[in-house]
């Protein structure tokens, strides 16, 4: 698995790209906005989008949700909790901005330890809620990669102080779903630089 990533959207969101260069077919991680550099990311990696996994349903994960999908097809994955965050602006946050995001249902409702196998490739799902009540993490085992969205950054953790979170929740969360992998095992968060678990266990103040 290869891994492109682009900064979109008002918030810098990091959107990844995680690419079978064999098959040429990959995921996209959290469109948060700017779809034509999504697509400019996609046609650099010489790789088709076959599907759209969202960490969470907030606004800057989801800017370019509308647009990504009429331009590929590419079902949706989300969480039950956070499912309907594509529906109502207000549930999504972006109501309050002035924008007012509304999506199509998602194709996909995911679970916690279910397996996906999309791309040729195996992402298994976390349940994370702290950030949003449905936050989610994809593991991709085999490289060694999660995609956190605003779970955990480096050296800081998702804020927890709008609708649905919880500072005790996200703590769990982290400590008994992400934490359990080896140090060298990769974040990618929504936001911010990569960091590993290894860095994280011993350098985040919240984690101490």
């Amino acid at each position: 698995m290869k891994v492109y990533k682009a900064e979109v959207g008002m918030l810098a969101t990091n959107c990844y790209f995680a690419v079978n260069e064999e098959l040429g077919e990959g995921v996209i991680v959290d469109p948060g906005g700017d779809c034509d550099t999504i697509l400019a990311m996609a046609e650099h990696a010489k790789a088709k989008i076959v599907a759209i996994f969202l960490t969470h349903g907030h606004s800057d994960h989801i800017g370019a949700l509308n647009e990504l999908r009429q331009a590929t097809g590419a079902p949706v994955y989300v969480s039950a909790e956070d499912a309907d965050c594509l529906l109502k602006a207000d549930r999504n946050l972006s109501f309050f901005i002035g924008v007012g995001i509304q999506c199509a249902p998602a194709e996909n409702i995911v679970s916690d330890g279910q397996e996906l196998e999309v791309a040729g490739l195996k992402f298994k799902v976390l349940a994370t809620p702290g950030h949003t009540k449905g936050g989610v993490c994809y593991c991709n085992e085999e490289s060694g990669t999660i995609f956190v969205g605003d779970t955990v950054f480096c050296e800081s953790i998702g804020r927890t102080d709008l609708p649905g979170g919880s500072y005790k929740e996200i703590l769990q969360s982290i400590k008994t779903k992400i934490l359990v992998y080896g140090d060298d095992v990769k974040l990618l968060p929504g936001h911010g630089p990569a960091t590993t678990v290894g860095w994280e266990r011993r350098r985040n103040p919240f984690l101490q």
